[in-house]
C-alpha cells in the first residue's frame, strides 16, 4: 500500500527528530540576505565546505574557541553614523505634518 504525502511527511519529520536526538542537535532555520548567503558562498568555496551549516558552525565554533582579543575583530560590526541635517530635519517635520492631515482627512 502507497504512503500519502502526509504519511510521508510525519516518517520524514521522525527520522530527522531521532537524528537530531542521537546526535544531540538542534534544528535552526536562517533567514539571510543577499550579502550573507554570497558571503556564505565564497566561504564555503574557501575552504572546501559542502553545506552551509559546515560553514556557519565551523566559524562559529572556532570563534567562540578564541581569545577574546583575537574573537572581537570579527564581532565588531561597523554601524554608520548618520546625522539629520536642518534641512532634512524641516523635510520631514513638513511630511509629517502633510500626513497627519491627509490622515485626518481620510480617517
Amino acid at each position: 500500500m502507497a504512503k500519502n504525502n502526509a504519511q510521508i511527511q510525519r516518517d520524514k519529520r521522525a527520522k530527522e527528530k531521532a537524528l537530531l536526538d542521537r546526535i544531540d542537535a538542534e534544528k535552526r532555520t536562517l533567514i539571510v540576505s543577499k550579502a550573507l548567503d554570497d558571503a556564505l558562498q565564497v566561504l564555503g568555496e574557501r575552504h572546501d565546505f559542502e553545506e552551509w551549516q559546515e560553514t556557519v558552525s565551523t566559524f562559529l565554533i572556532n570563534l567562540a574557541a578564541a581569545p577574546a582579543e583575537e574573537s572581537s575583530r570579527f564581532a565588531d560590526m561597523s554601524r554608520p553614523v548618520f546625522k539629520v541635517t536642518e534641512k532634512q530635519s524641516r523635510q520631514l517635520e513638513e511630511f509629517g505634518k502633510h500626513e497627519s492631515e491627509r490622515d485626518r482627512r481620510t480617517g
